[in-house]
């Protein structure tokens, strides 16, 4: 509650840019991580209402990605340092609430939000739609920070492959307990 009643300060207070280049992600972290907890509650009107919400949040992402494709007309190397930046700090904004790193990976366990979900299902589409690795025409610091986003993806689809390795295996570890009691 207390960080509800003291309200919420972005990371991203670099520029407008780097705000808009948030929200574009966020919002749809935030639709995929309220949609899978409405289809892992196991409650329909739960899942109903989160589906719901999902929708309003899916809206909200196109708005943001469709200013943000528009800022690369406009600014393009501010626009892709700025997506850089973003990409490579993401946080959800519900990281400072306290027990929040449990509450994470309790959701990562769970496949409600994870390293694989997020550069899937968050990351790519956003980047994909912005042809964010085809963009010509920047300057040096413009293609240095999309040559950086790219090394970025690279590695964090590695570290949510090794992420799906160990999940498997406690799946594997769980299934054979439950097998053998």
């Amino acid at each position: 509650m207390s960080h509800m009643s003291e309200g919420f300060e972005s990371d991203n207070r670099h520029s407008m840019l780097h705000s808009v280049a948030y929200v574009a992600f966020q919002e749809l972290a935030t639709r995929i991580s309220h949609r899978n907890t409405g289809h892992q509650s196991g409650d329909p009107v739960c899942d109903r209402m989160l589906a719901r919400i999902a929708t309003d949040e899916n809206l909200h992402m196109v708005f943001y990605r469709n200013l943000l494709k528009a800022a690369f007309e406009l600014a393009p190397d501010l626009t892709m340092q700025a997506v850089r930046d973003v990409v490579v700090n993401f946080r959800m904004p519900g990281h400072g609430i306290p027990g929040f790193e449990r509450a994470a990976a309790q959701m990562a366990i769970g496949e409600v939000y994870n390293m694989r979900i997020h550069h899937d299902d968050v990351l790519q589409p956003v980047l994909r739609f912005l042809k964010i690795m085809e963009i010509e025409g920047l300057g040096p610091e413009g293609r240095k920070a999309q040559e950086e986003l790219g090394l970025f993806m690279g590695g964090l689809d590695s570290e949510a492959s090794k992420f799906d390795e160990k999940l498997a295996a406690r799946k594997a570890r769980m299934a054979a307990r439950a097998a053998g009691a």
